[in-house]
């Protein structure tokens, strides 16, 4: 019957139409005919043989699975041997997001950096001490370093002429050297000037020829003027002092002292001329180092130290071999200015006020 079925069902499924041929399924089979003790069978077997192997391993026991319903019986005819089947290879496989991923190893501990404490961070704003060298130069911060020098510049001269002499000592020491005069300033105490200047205009003297000559003739009578400046020359050797002086308020002293050397510019670029260059140059510096001994700055070329005391520098123009030499007390022109205003204090108010 099953056989004379199967011819059927093949021959109606090469013609007919697939919904067709579903409802001729549903109409030739019964729900019995799904059901076959060959596949329970195989199926309880390999239920026992699993629970006879946990028992031996002491390991749970798994239960059969569920005969499927779905599968269409056969015939113990048709059905081959089936190999046995464990349950969990039975049963489907299913997926869950909230699962764990089996056989991933877990990613290894990052290494530990430092030792957990935060370094000091520097301290920022107006408490923060400012440095002590912050405003100082770079030949001030050397000299800090290497201490007060002792060099004592008031012990020098250049051409016989040293700091705090005269104009009349200056002038006498310098025609030693071969110097003469070749221009003198003069001046008046810039208070005094300025006194004298209103008292000119009082007597109508407004033009500038007339007004300057009041000036000077007015300070001759106060015995205010002085030499403020000598221009000295030594032609055969193209050399030129300059020097400063105060106002006789401080005793008309010297102040700043400028030596130049004139270099020849005609000798151009001639192998004689080089040489002759490089000999100029090399005989001024044997001669400082000779005559002043090293300097407390070498690449400066300066002896004592500034704002400290009175100072000597060399220049030197290797363009145009101009040397130089200039030394100068600033402090010896700053008194100068204090006794200057101070003496100007000194003026009663008497013509100027009445109460």
């Amino acid at each position: 019957m099953k056989r004379i079925r199967t011819v059927i069902l093949g021959v109606l499924f090469l013609f007919a139409e697939p919904r067709a041929f579903a409802q001729m399924l549903d109409d030739l089979f019964e729900d019995e005919d799904f059901q076959s003790s060959e596949i329970e069978k195989m199926q309880r077997e390999t239920a026992e043989k699993n629970k006879a192997a946990a028992k031996k391993n002491n390991a749970p026991a798994v239960s059969p699975a569920q005969p499927a319903a779905s599968v269409p019986a056969q015939s113990s005819a048709s059905v081959p041997a089936q190999p046995a089947v464990s349950t969990e290879q039975a049963k489907p496989k299913t997926f869950s997001l909230s699962a764990k991923p089996q056989n991933i190893q877990a990613a290894p501990a990052l290494p530990k950096i430092g030792n957990g404490q935060m370094g000091a961070m520097p301290k920022l704003g107006s408490n923060v001490k400012k440095k002590e060298d912050e405003n100082l130069s770079l030949f001030e911060m050397r000299a800090k370093k290497k201490g007060i020098s002792n060099t004592n510049v008031l012990n020098f001269d250049i051409a016989g002429i040293r700091l705090k002499m005269s104009p009349q000592e200056a002038v006498e020491r310098a025609g030693t050297a071969g110097f003469s005069v070749k221009h003198e300033d003069k001046k008046i105490p810039v208070t005094k000037e300025w006194k004298y200047h209103r008292q000119c205009l009082r007597q109508m003297f407004f033009t500038y020829g007339s007004k300057r000559n009041c000036i000077r003739e007015t300070a001759k009578t106060d015995n205010s003027e002085y030499i403020a400046k000598l221009l000295l020359e030594n032609k055969e050797r193209r050399e030129t002092i300059s020097v400063e002086f105060t106002s006789h308020l401080t005793q008309n002293q010297a102040y700043r002292i400028l030596y130049v050397s004139k270099g020849d510019a005609s000798l151009g670029n001639t192998n004689e001329a080089q040489y002759l260059k490089s000999k100029r140059h090399q005989d001024f510096l044997e001669l400082l180092i000779k005559k002043y001994g090293s300097p407390d700055d070498e690449q400066q070329l300066i002896w004592g130290i500034a704002g400290f005391n009175a100072v000597l520098q060399a220049k030197i123009s290797n363009a145009s071999l101009d040397f130089s030499l200039l030394m100068e007390d600033p402090s010896i022109e700053e008194g100068d200015l204090d006794k200057t205003y101070a003496d100007d204090m000194k003026t009663g108010f008497s013509d100027k006020f009445s109460f």
